[in-house]
């Protein structure tokens, strides 16, 4: 195993619990002070065409459609975009720090997945994190399919604990 992939191995698992674990500190938190922070809408369509996949045919393309998007479609698109345009790219033009270039691209990154979302999310604050991350493996390992594939794991976890938990 070349050392890009290993890193990427290891970085999921610390960025997948690290991201997953201060969603649910932030939905703490917020609950501590009140503050109601309403589920994300595309976690119940998720949930449901994963649940109708085992008991009708009728939903079998939807979920291989969903699932395509979610693992492959999406990351990729994402991560040329964010990490690769946003974030890279500039750096690479302009030879500026890439503290800044972090920070907007995971800003960018963390709003983009609520353009239609209710603020606000306990998610919107990992999602920042979970962009840091990214940039900073992408920067760690210098290819831009390091990044793409610890999303799509990201994602299959995620799209696992929705399926197996309440």
């Amino acid at each position: 195993m070349n050392d890009r992939l290993k890193t990427t191995l290891q970085a999921w698992s610390v960025i997948t619990i690290a991201t997953i674990a201060l969603c649910y500190i932030t939905k703490i938190v917020a609950g501590w002070f009140g503050i109601d922070l309403p589920d994300q809408e595309n976690i119940t369509v998720v949930r449901q065409y994963l649940e109708h996949m085992f008991d009708s045919r009728k939903y079998f393309f939807a979920c291989i459609n969903l699932l395509g998007q979610v693992l492959l479609i999406l990351p990729v698109a994402e991560e040329f975009i964010f990490r690769y345009l946003f974030f890279m790219l500039p750096n690479r033009k302009w030879q500026r720090s890439r503290v800044p270039a972090s920070i907007i691209a995971s800003a960018l990154f963390s709003a983009a997945h609520y353009i239609v979302q209710p603020f606000p999310d306990a998610a919107f604050i990992a999602l920042f994190f979970f962009g840091l991350a990214q940039c900073w493996l992408y920067r760690k390992t210098d290819r831009i399919w390091c990044p793409m594939l610890n999303h799509c794991l990201f994602n299959l976890t995620n799209l696992v604990l929705l399926l197996f938990m309440s």
